[in-house]
């Protein structure tokens, strides 16, 4: 897409005069002036006093009144005036008062079209703009566009009126391609189908469909080229912001003055903002970004076009290749493969301000950071992928809709848009939102026919489509079609059984989060609008899923036929998302759980919910089941402790019988004359009311957070491991390990409930469980008061990544291979390595080379885990990862060999031997070597007493590099001499040499 974007300023004592400049969003752009004037300058010598009554509107035309040819113009303005002058001339002259001009200067950029860069395009949007859309003139609107596999919402191959309808100022090309006498009927055919189009279309105020324009580009005479150059002039004119006062007068003083001024603050601030909406300069003012201005918008053009770029246009290069072809697969890039992008000559301005870009990328919601957390500590850790969800162009494949998210196991609702297709930035920003909330949904789907039983792991995250992980029992679907966002809801055994209360709390969190992101939109572009509507209404389901009935209407009626499948619903069908929360009965005459929930065999949470009815009420009911015998069992050992004799007794009666239903509870309640509603506290949770900001509930609970917290649970250990998803099996096995101790169990039970990866486990989930266990969240709060906030926020850096894993370490790591590796790439010196050599014990050793690690930070710890790596240590490196050492860029190597040439910037000899330390520590056979260093007064006979003290060949040669690396130049260079002359360490002297 074209975008024209126009602004004004004025300018130093002109009556009227502006210019108009636009934000970019692509790699061309072109510069055309747009002039209305009310008395043009008539005695500037070699310029045009008059203009055609055709152009004069566009382009300054040579007078008819000057009798002179074009060629001996272009010769007199040649050869008396540079254009430096010419323009100094026609300063002057405006300058005297007595023109008055409008001078337009309007900057095209040229926006891709592909899908993929439709995210990017509203970094550059903004209210003083025009736009333009051009497409194929020579195809009809409805004709496949085969190589565009992947647009949201659209299942079918898409076609150019799919993407019509994101745009809404048209110019068509490809007119060369039409026969001569068919361009007119082509031209009312182009423009009637997209009147067509537009016609229920809440834009169609704004399109400009007179002229119809329809453009050979390949020719520059083609008339239809000055028309449209003329519409663009007119329509700058025309625009609101034409003829806008400047609001900063202090930069008007700024060039009056001097060529030295100083804004204030505020005159700052207002000075960027502005120049920023008018697209000169781009500048974001949020606390991490508003430290930058990039003065060349066209560096965001390129950081964008680096990472986000059609297939086409892809890296040659096999590495950068295959990471794009990850990410339009997966949707994730890591640091390091971005790093790896922009060290492409063409891209490696950017890497000084990866920081800043980062950040930037992150704001714009181009990129999202995928928060991790260490399960064992709670600590956040460094962001290892970033979701670049434009990018996704595979579509989702697997039978997860037909095989999971049935009419039986689903209920659903739609964020419905009042346009026919929703601009695909914005359920994209909405994904991102969703995966910094919940677990991307790890689907097992059976394999091909021929392979019986074998299942494999799908990430269910697709162009358009994201399945997430809410709890155990739910899960959450988010799929784009047309001009709807359908949200499913999917319970693992029956939509009966969904928790109200959790698809309620779904449900606001969705609206939420579309809300802020429609603001952050009106933002990006300045939006001017009075409105509070909504752009999208929410719309519920019928039972198949498939019809739709409005919320207005739903609210306001009692029953509902749909017109697909005529099946009846009732106001009970989407009371489910608008539970109240604080209700704690069923209404009047409840019949308790539907047919197919009866069916369902009652999970461990749901009977714990269900256990919270009376003693007296469960007693009874263990009769009917006929559980006396296990009741009198458990009671005896859990007289005092009612809640868990409850619950226990309950699934005792689970596992006894595989074929248990939620109807044999139902029957049991009917013959105790009790009714079946009672059931329907299984679908019921208890209002949560955290006195804590919604950011804080998305957090892990750190170490800190869980150990104050077990010991204020109490006797809750049992109910609360249920709540949160740990098996009986589990709960009896802590139970015994720490029979005696609570604080211990419940300690247990909250750090192995942190271990699970399925479900982010959050401290708002926590929260709830607490609540719901009848204890509150009020002990939490506490906990969480007394804390200081930024535990919860600090990334886990390698200290905490090496003190978890201590004992592993210092009893699995190979000290001496692994300080010869870090020697290697100059991350310790030789005076380090003496220092961790010192000690007499090897865990001794062990420790004093950690401190060294700790105190180094990342560059060394990173070598530490790649050797471990090669020394064939794999789980140990694993665990020690912050992100797989194979992705560390040639950047980061390079950082770390520069970290250790510090040691020795005037000494580049000992930087060969150290960088080639490995190689000769396990090549060379050292008599010869220390003899012929003897001989030339390098080494003492003591020196070589002191190299004989090692136990192996390679302890020995170490030795001997040690004593070089402390020595002089003339050491290094007896070393090669001992080498070349032996034809058995050539190569390795030459290795040497060679070493930059």
């Amino acid at each position: 897409m074209t975008s024209v974007a126009e602004d004004e300023s004025k300018q130093d004592k002109i009556q009227e005069a502006g210019r108009t400049s636009g934000k970019n969003a692509g790699d061309v752009s072109q510069q055309s002036e747009a002039i209305k004037s009310t008395s043009y300058p008539g005695h500037i010598p070699g310029y045009p006093s008059q203009q055609s009554k055709a152009d004069q509107s566009v382009l300054p035309q040579p007078s008819s009144s000057m009798h002179l040819t074009k060629e001996q113009s272009k010769k007199t303005m040649k050869t008396k005036m540079t254009k430096d002058e010419i323009r100094k001339k026609m300063v002057e002259i405006l300058r005297s008062g007595k023109y008055t001009m409008k001078v337009g200067r309007l900057i095209f950029w040229d926006f891709g079209g592909q899908y993929v860069y439709y995210t990017t395009h509203q970094t550059f949007m903004t209210f003083r703009a025009l736009f333009l859309l051009v497409f194929d003139g020579s195809k009809g609107l409805h004709d496949q566009v085969l190589d565009v596999l992947c647009f949201p919402g659209q299942h079918m191959i898409p076609t150019p009126a799919v993407f019509l309808q994101h745009w809404i100022l048209l110019v068509a090309t490809h007119k060369d391609k039409i026969n001569e006498e068919n361009v007119e009927t082509r031209r009312k055919e182009l423009y009637s189908e997209v009147e067509e189009l537009f016609k229920d279309h809440e834009g169609k105020q704004h399109l400009v469909l007179s002229p119809m324009i329809f453009v050979n580009a390949k020719d520059k005479a083609d008339p239809d080229i000055q028309i449209l150059k003329k519409a663009i002039t007119d329509l700058t004119f025309e625009h609101p912001c034409w003829g806008e006062k400047c609001q900063m007068h202090e930069v008007e003083e700024l060039n009056a003055i001097s060529q030295v001024s100083v804004l204030s603050s505020e005159q700052l601030n207002d000075f960027l903002h502005f120049q920023h909406s008018l697209g000169k300069i781009v500048y974001f003012d949020t606390a991490q970004l508003r430290d930058f201005v990039i003065i060349s918008p066209l560096l965001l053009v390129e950081i964008m076009r680096s990472f986000v770029t059609d297939r086409q246009f892809w890296p040659s290069d096999f590495t950068v290749h295959a990471i794009f072809k990850k990410m339009s697969e997966s949707g994730t890039l890591q640091r390091g493969e971005l790093y790896q992008i922009w060290e492409q000559e063409a891209f490696n301005k950017i890497l000084p301000y990866r920081k800043y870009i980062f950040d930037m990328l992150i704001h714009l919601d181009i990129v999202s950071e995928q928060r991790r957390y260490n399960t064992k500590t709670g600590r956040r850790l460094p962001t290892k992928n970033f979701f670049v969800p434009c990018m996704v162009t595979e579509r989702n494949t697997t039978n997860f809709m037909s095989k999971e998210c049935t009419p039986n196991r689903a209920i659903s609702l739609a964020f419905t848009f009042k346009g026919a297709i929703i601009p695909p930035a914005l359920p994209n920003r909405l994904i991102s939102a969703c995966l910094s909330m919940w677990n991307v949904k790890t689907y097992k789907e059976q394999k091909e026919s021929g392979t019986t039983g074998e299942k494999r792991d799908v990430k269910l995250l697709f162009s358009g489509f994201l399945g997430l992980s809410y709890d155990k029992a739910h899960d959450i679907v988010v799929c784009v079609e047309a001009n709807r966002i359908h949200l499913y809801i999917v319970h693992k055994t029956s939509n009966e059984l969904i928790v109200s209360d959790i698809a309620t709390s779904i449900k606001e969190t969705f609206c939420k989060t579309l809300e802020r992101i429609i603001e952050f939109y009106q933002s990006t572009v300045h939006a001017r609008t009075s409105s509070s509507r909504s752009p999208f209404h929410i719309e519920y389901s019928c039972s198949n899923l498939e019809c739709f009935i409005s919320e207005v209407d739903a609210l306001q009626t009692a029953e509902w036929i749909c017109d697909r499948h005529k099946l009846r619903h009732k106001r009970d069908h989407w009371n489910v998302w608008n539970e109240n929360q604080g209700k704690k009965q069923c209404k009047d005459n409840c019949p308790g759980l539907a047919e197919d929930a009866l069916n369902q065999i009652p999970s461990d949470k749901e009977l714990l919910r269900f256990s919270y009815n009376s003693i007296k009420l469960i007693q009874e009911l263990a009769q009917h089941l006929k559980m006396e015998d296990e009741w009198d069992t458990l009671e005896y050992g859990y007289k005092d402790r009612p809640e868990i004799l409850k619950f226990l007794i309950l699934m005792k009666w689970k596992q006894s019988n595989s074929k248990i239903n939620f109807r044999m509870l139902a029957d049991a309640l009917s013959k105790m004359k009790i009714t079946t509603h009672k059931l329907c506290s299984v679908r019921r949770g208890k209002k949560i009311e955290p006195g804590m900001s919604d950011d804080i509930l998305d957090f892990i609970p750190t170490d800190e957070i869980v150990d104050s917290l077990a010991s204020k649970i109490g006797q809750k250990f049992f109910q609360l491991g249920i709540e949160l998803g740990l098996s009986i099996g589990e709960l009896e096995t802590i139970q015994e390990d720490h029979r005696s101790d609570l604080a211990a169990q419940n300690k247990k039970v909250l750090y192995e409930w942190r271990k699970d990866r399925s479900v982010k486990p959050t401290i708002g989930v926590l929260a709830q469980a607490l609540v719901n266990i009848g204890r509150g969240a009020k002990c939490l709060e506490d906990i969480i008061e007394d804390i200081d906030v930024n535990t919860l926020t600090a990334m886990e850096d390698v200290t905490d990544r090496i003190l978890d894993n201590i004992d592993e370490i210092l009893e699995n790591i190979p000290i001496s291979d692994i300080l010869d590796d870090m020697m290697t790439h100059l991350v310790i010196s030789a005076d380090d390595r003496r220092r961790i050599d010192k000690p007499a014990g090897h865990d001794d050793q062990k420790s004093a080379m950690l401190e060294i690690v700790m105190k180094k930070k990342e560059l060394t710890y990173y070598v530490l885990v790649d050797a471990l790596e090669k020394k064939d240590n794999t789980n140990l490196a694993n665990k020690l990862k912050f992100e797989p050492q194979n992705l560390i860029s040639s950047l980061e190597s390079a950082q770390v060999e520069a970290k250790g040439l510090s040691v020795y910037t005037d000494q580049p000899y000992k930087v060969r031997l150290q960088k080639n330390y490995s190689l000769i520590v396990s090549s060379i056979k050292h008599d010869d070597i220390v003899d012929h260093l003897i001989t030339n007064d390098v080494l003492s006979v003591d020196e070589k007493e002191k190299i004989e003290k090692g136990h192996s060949q390679k302890e020995k040669n170490r030795q001997l590099m040690d004593l070089l690396l402390h020595k002089s130049e003339k050491g290094y260079t007896e070393f090669l001499q001992a080498l070349q002359v032996d034809p058995a360490y050539t190569y390795l002297a030459e290795q040497i040499i060679k070493q930059t």
